[in-house]
Order: C-alpha cells, then structure tokens, then sequence
C-alpha cells in the first residue's frame, strides 16, 4: 500500500504492529546519542540530524504528493513553524545532546523520560488549577524516582554528580512540555507542519554552528550516526507513530507501548554502549513508569 492511499477501517493488529515498530526504532536512540556523541559535538549532531529529518520529511511529502503545500502554505503558517521549530527541535534537543554529552546515557534517558510530568504541571499552571490528590501522588512517585537517579542513590543528600548535566535534562523535558502544548492548537497537518518546523530549524543551526567555531567537518561515524538520529529519532519513526494512531481502534492501547520504550532503551544502552546499569537507574525507572502509569489511567478514566 502506498503512502498516498487512503487507510482501511480500523485495524488493532497494524495499528499495534506500527506502535511496536516505532517504539522499537525510538528505543536504540539514546545508544546512538551516545555513541555519536563520541564523535561529534551535540550542535554538530542536531545539524545534521535535523538535515536528516527535513529531507525524510520532505520526501514523505512528495510521495504523498503533498510538497506542494510547502510552497502554497501561508506567511502565518511559517510564522507557527518559526516559534515551534525554534523550542523543538533547536532548544529540546539541544537540551537533551548536551545532558547526554555529560550524562551517562542511562541517566539522561531516565530523568528526560520525565517530561509527562512536566506537561501535567505547566498544564495545571496555565489552567489555573492545582493538580489533584491522585495527580499529586503520582508526580511525588515521578520525583522520587528522578531524585534516586539524578543523586545516583544518594537520596538522602543533596549531592549531584553533576549537576549541570541533571538541569540540561530536566530542562529538556520543560522545553518538550512547552512544545507540546503549544503544538495542540496547531490546525497544520501533522507530517507537513512537523517538515516546516524542521526546515525552518536547519539554518538556524548551521548559524549555530558557525558562531560556536566547532565547525560542519565530521568523520563517518558520527556522519552515520547522525543520519540515523534524523531518521529514527526525529523523522520516519514519527510517521509510524501517526499511522498506528490512524489505524488504532483504541488509541490507549498503542499509547501504552511507549512505556516498553524507556526499558528496552536501558537494555541497549548496556549491551551496545557497554554502561553498567547502576542500581538507582533500575529503581528510578520503574518509580518514574510507574508514577506516569498512574497518571495516564487516570486522564483515560477522566475522558472515558
């Protein structure tokens, strides 16, 4: 079936093949952070990374035949791409290159997959309302387990390791939130406003890197790595998440795919980076899941 045709009625099975697929591809990333990290600088990375992403983009487009609503779209809509595109991908990933870069990828991982959290607070915030008593429980479980991996088990003392790396993590989960709920009045489709925010973002970047004097010249592994950030993290695996979207007949179910993501992430990291799983990222991680876990079946017990 082609990108182009029209998707059948709903289908449970592709819609969780899809999710699976795109939680699979989401979960070798953070290796590749890491690994591409070793070899190039977190701007170099995003750069290319987002060249990448905007290239596979566009070529999704055309095959939709959709590349010509780049052309056709209003001042207004760049103006959203320009706003959305400069917090995410610049600012979030930025963010997030720069935490893995003084992280162990482990801990990065663990304290950016917090940022539900975060939504559900700057949400409260911009309401007006002060979270529940489940709510409130469930983000108290969230920072108990952040605390445990961001002290590396010291839970009891106010000692990071390094704190800098903590608050660039911690801060890329406020720059995704931001994005997100930004993002919920967007009225552009999907995959094409998701391009324009990338094109938009990549000569931003190159500015960036020039200005920070690392320059454009990498080596061909962090070349490869790159590349594959852009597709995996930030392009093609985004489309698979749409399409089990599209084909879901319960949405929730492919929703809580994302919670195998996260675990299989901590697994690679181990096997393909070589980290020794530390025992406050296996305890963190499941106060953060779990606290995350309860918060999603509440909102799904709220809407149902």
């Amino acid at each position: 079936m082609s990108i182009r045709e029209e998707l059948p009625v709903r289908d449970q099975r592709k819609a969780v093949a899809f999710g699976l697929a795109a939680v699979a591809l989401w979960a070798t990333v953070g290796s590749a952070f890491k690994l591409t990290l070793r070899h190039a600088t977190p701007i170099q990375l995003l750069f290319y990374a987002a060249l990448m992403s905007a290239f596979l983009l566009v070529m999704i487009l055309a095959c939709r035949g959709e590349v010509g609503q780049l052309f056709a779209a209003p001042a207004g809509s760049w103006r959203r791409a320009a706003l959305l595109g400069l917090v995410n991908p610049v600012a979030y990933y930025l963010l997030l290159f720069f935490a893995y870069n003084r992280l162990p990828a482990q801990e990065a991982l663990v304290l950016n997959y917090s940022w539900p959290l975060m939504l559900m607070l700057l949400n409260a915030l911009l309401q007006r309302h002060w979270p529940r008593g489940r709510d409130m429980a469930a983000g108290a479980v969230c920072y108990a387990g952040i605390w445990c991996v961001a002290t590396r088990g010291d839970v009891f003392s106010l000692h990071f390791a390094d704190p800098l790396g903590v608050a660039l993590a911690l801060a890329s989960t406020v720059a995704w939130a931001v994005s997100w709920l930004a993002g919920r009045s967007d009225s552009r489709p999907p995959v094409l406003g998701l391009a324009q925010n990338f094109l938009v973002a990549v000569p931003v970047l190159a500015v960036v890197v020039v200005v920070t004097g690392g320059g454009f010249g990498v080596n061909g592994c962090a070349a490869m790595g790159c590349a594959y950030v852009g597709a995996f993290e930030m392009g093609v695996t985004f489309v698979l998440w749409l399409m089990a979207l599209r084909y879901a007949s319960n949405p929730a179910v492919v929703g809580n795919l994302s919670f195998l993501a996260p675990v299989a992430s901590l697994f690679l990291i181990h096997l393909v980076v070589g980290e020794p799983l530390k025992t406050s990222t296996l305890i963190g991680l499941p106060l953060i899941v779990a606290g995350l876990a309860v918060q999603n079946w509440r909102g799904r017990r709220e809407r149902g």
